[in-house]
């Protein structure tokens, strides 16, 4: 499961896999206006606030808009994994307000009402227990301040989870109907912190071209048997011999949320 201490190890404390899935999108998805531009536009960024975000990954949402940060903002990026600490300060111009930090969303070192605005980007169907982490959130939370969670729904790369099914029984697959954190039951575990809760949807889709790249994200999250592996290569090359590519469905949301 991926709120699985192991899983997260494996994929982003002993290595980083999120480059791996981060590039499918950036190569080949429709929407050109991009996930990171439409996640960072829903933000209420305004001079003289704090920001913390957890599960900053390798600062995806900030790279490159450095100088769109309104004055006098200080804003800590954080994770738990010090890999993705260290590869964010390679990404981030910290002249432009930001520090970083390794920090766990179910244990946060600040006090009370400290920031006006608290991010945690596909990351909560990571933590073991949600409903502390979200506890801590609200804690940290100014009374007027604004939290931010970002998330895939259950039909996420349905297309890719139809082809896994075919193994059910031989092999043990991450499924995102699986996650403990979806659009579709975030609300329901956000409505115990927050009064006031809204999603967006963001519209998109993948048009893959590449065979080997769809494998490399399969195997970034799930350990294929060379034979099965090579079962799925042949289902995914033959879609895309026969169509000019592999379309896979997104599904990825964000809820903000008022205390």
């Amino acid at each position: 499961m991926m709120n699985d201490p192991k899983n997260v190890e494996s994929m982003y404390i002993k290595k980083d896999t999120l480059s791996i899935r981060q590039n499918i999108h950036d190569k080949y998805s429709v929407n050109k206006y991009g996930w990171h531009n439409w996640v960072l536009e829903q933000y209420n960024l305004k001079k003289n606030i704090n920001i913390i975000e957890f599960g900053c990954g390798t600062g995806s949402t900030w790279i490159g808009k450095e100088k769109q940060i309104p004055e006098n903002v200080n804003i800590i990026l954080t994770d738990i994994s010090p890999l993705m600490v260290e590869k964010t300060k390679e990404n981030i111009d910290k002249k432009y307000g930001f520090s970083f930090k390794v920090m766990d969303i179910q244990d946060i070192p600040f006090e009370n009402e400290y920031f006006d605005i608290v991010i945690a980007n596909h990351m909560l169907y990571h933590v073991p227990d949600i409903k502390k982490s979200l506890s801590e959130v609200k804690r940290i939370l100014k009374k007027d301040g604004i939290f931010y969670a970002t998330t895939i729904g259950k039909n996420h790369l349905k297309d890719l989870e139809d082809i896994y099914r075919i193994y059910e029984g031989i092999i043990q697959f991450n499924y995102s109907s699986q996650f403990s954190f979806t659009l579709q039951n975030g609300e329901f575990l956000l409505k115990d912190f927050f009064g006031e809760i809204s999603q967006k949807i963001y519209e998109d889709y993948l048009e893959v071209t590449a065979v080997d790249d769809i494998m490399d994200y399969i195997t970034s999250y799930n350990q294929l048997p060379k034979e099965i592996y090579q079962e799925i290569y042949e289902i995914i090359n033959k879609g895309i011999k026969n169509n000019g590519k592999f379309k896979i469905k997104k599904e990825s949301g964000i809820f903000v949320c008022n205390i």
